[in-house]
């Protein structure tokens, strides 16, 4: 008896534990979602939302509310009355479905694109591609691995062609991120050598994507937040009743001074006491050996556009501008920053990505920038203004044409002058 006791006191808990998952997993899987637990996650930037699969995947399914995904990173979390969300639910016909936070650049952003295959298939999106992702590292493992999961790794896995030089090149990239051990890295390796997954490794991928479906389905009520409470409903009201262009931008101009009036750099006060006032001596000529044009990030950017080729999306890159007092305070080479400009755009035009909105030029506007390198205000104006006649009226279908070449550290670490871009467009592109 007392051994009996002993051994459930060892394997006991294990027991219960594996019958409490038994239970889980045999629970019904709750397949509809609200509308408005929809249009909270679409505005809650929630990892978790990010990673997952089962609302998004409905709400871009919805053709009745019309979601439109908005891919990008910290600049979406800036919701002022001018947002494009808040702008979407006074003014259009959709509701941008946001995704992107601080670290969420190419990589993390393909394989949340491709978790929703499906769903993207031959419809439209807007991307917005900052400079400031092209560092010298890349996108950093740890934001990677906060945006990116198991169950976004495995769904791509079950598809991934080791003939394919964009899946070896995600293959590569997902090993040096995340590590080589467990499935994912087991079958990684495989794909990056160009070796095809045995039955047994498809079968141990399908049946955790499986396990992950059915969890993701069961805990999705709770990935949302109240941003939709808090920071859209409240500002929908403070808009204009009808839509002109003009006033809102002029209306935006003069938000935008008056809420930059303690700081030289006309950021938003809250923005430059807390985040730059208890650092500014320190952070001056701060970035003068910054560097965008040299980066792993063009290969990540090319896997992004060859999934979008793959569903035939039509998509709207928008190029942000820096915040021009800062940059001139902090030593930023804008040559420099305007060649990398001119190098995402050679890499998207040069393949059929035709549809670009350059606002790099425009960091010296009056209420442009809300803060060091995100737009607001009189921002968030022109960028509706452009993305909602993208979305809303007929485009050119598209006719994608895309380089292994964009793949390659030729490209990777060119120095992009209009010569060099010249040169490789004849060398590598036109053979």
């Amino acid at each position: 008896m007392h051994s009996g006791r002993k051994l459930w006191s060892i394997f006991g808990p294990v027991i219960l534990a594996f019958a409490l998952v038994l239970i889980l997993f045999s629970l019904p899987i709750k397949n509809k979602h609200s509308l408005q637990t929809e249009k909270q996650a679409a505005v809650s930037l929630s990892p978790i939302v990010f990673k997952n699969q089962s609302i998004k995947k409905q709400a871009l399914s919805d053709h009745n509310a019309k979601f439109v995904p908005f891919f990008g990173s910290s600049e979406l979390r800036r919701m002022d009355r001018y947002h494009p969300s808040v702008m979407a639910a006074r003014y259009h016909n959709y509701t941008p479905f946001l995704f992107g936070s601080r670290g969420t650049q190419s990589l993390p952003q393909f394989f949340n694109i491709n978790s929703m295959e499906n769903e993207m298939t031959d419809q439209k999106a807007v991307y917005i591609i900052s400079p400031q992702w092209f560092t010298e590292q890349g996108v950093q493992a740890p934001a990677f691995k906060y945006y990116n999961s198991s169950f976004a790794n495995l769904t791509w896995l079950q598809t991934a062609n080791p003939k394919s030089p964009y899946d070896r090149y995600t293959a590569r990239r997902l090993l040096t991120l995340v590590g080589s051990d467990g499935t994912v890295g087991a079958a990684a390796r495989k794909i990056a050598a160009g070796e095809a997954l045995t039955d047994w490794d498809r079968f141990v991928i399908n049946s955790r994507v499986k396990l992950l479906e059915h969890e993701d389905a069961l805990f999705s009520e709770f990935q949302t937040n109240k941003n939709y409470e808090k920071h859209i409903l409240p500002n929908i009201s403070k808009l204009p009743k009808k839509y002109n262009y003009d006033t809102l931008y002029q209306d935006a101009v003069k938000t935008g001074k008056h809420d930059t009036t303690n700081n030289r750099f006309r950021v938003n006060n809250s923005f430059y006491t807390k985040r730059i006032k208890p650092h500014e001596k320190k952070l001056a000529n701060s970035q003068k050996r910054v560097n965008y044009t040299a980066s792993p990030e063009y290969g990540d950017l090319q896997v992004v556009l060859n999934q979008f080729k793959n569903t035939n999306s039509n998509v709207l890159f928008v190029i942000p501008p820096v915040n021009a007092k800062w940059e001139k305070f902090t030593g930023l080479d804008m040559n420099m920053y305007y060649r990398s400009v001119e190098k995402i755009k050679f890499q998207l035009q040069e393949q059929g990505f035709n549809n670009v909105l350059d606002l790099s030029h425009d960091g010296g506007k009056t209420s442009f920038m809300e803060d060091t390198i995100h737009i607001g205000w009189a921002g968030w104006v022109k960028f509706d203004r452009a993305t909602n006649n993208f979305i809303e009226k007929s485009q050119p279908v598209p006719h994608y044409h895309l380089s292994n070449q964009f793949l390659g550290s030729k490209w990777r670490n060119l120095n992009p002058t209009p010569a060099n871009l010249q040169r490789f467009k004849e060398d590598q592109l036109d053979k």
